[in-house]
């Protein structure tokens, strides 16, 4: 019997394929998510690829005190944000303009290491969801909650904890747009 890459890369990650069970999840239970699995998908993170090791993302876990400050950044969205168990901001911290190649590598890099967090967590049962604007806050509001100094660009708010409804290998992907057809062209 032939082993994947797929199957190597995630044995020993959960019982879950985290490619397959990871989607975005609202809606979480009250179970507490271990800070061992925090960790570990931090850990995963920063396993991400990026240019010389630049290392250009930054995390933010927030406490009691910081998700209060981001509840409050829109009251429209407050009840649905209160429920969240865990937050997670991410920013780049890139000595290059995002619009530059360099500058450009590191907004990839921390795409990439976002992923991995949420792959981990997937792997582990835990649901989670990444918003790049849909806090309705604007994105130094988000900085400021957390702290983050002048410089840094805001990648999103990670929201993570056990879903209501478990994650499951077999889940309904959301269909695409285009397809593979729609988006491969052989050169």
């Amino acid at each position: 019997m032939k082993t994947t890459a797929l199957a190597l890369v995630f044995a020993g990650v959960g019982a879950l394929n985290p490619l397959k069970a990871r989607r975005s999840v609202a809606k979480y239970s009250d179970k507490a998510v271990p800070a061992d699995a925090t960790t570990k998908a931090l850990e995963a993170a920063i396993q991400a690829p990026n240019h010389f090791l630049s290392e250009p993302w930054r995390f933010y876990t927030a406490g009691p005190e910081t998700k209060a400050k981001l509840c409050g950044l829109n009251e429209e969205k407050r009840k649905a944000a209160e429920g969240v168990p865990e937050w997670l901001v991410v920013t780049c911290a890139s000595e290059h303009d995002l619009s530059e190649k360099l500058g450009l590598e590191d907004h990839a890099a921390c795409a990439c290491a976002i992923q991995n967090f949420m792959l981990s967590l997937a792997g582990e049962g835990i649901g989670s969801k990444w918003m790049t604007g849909a806090l309705g806050a604007a994105p130094e509001d988000v900085m400021a909650a957390v702290g983050a100094p002048a410089g840094e660009k805001l990648m999103g708010a990670i929201w993570y904890g056990y879903p209501a409804k478990d994650l499951a290998e077999d889940a309904k992907a959301p269909p695409r747009k285009k397809g593979l057809d729609g988006v491969l062209t052989a050169c």
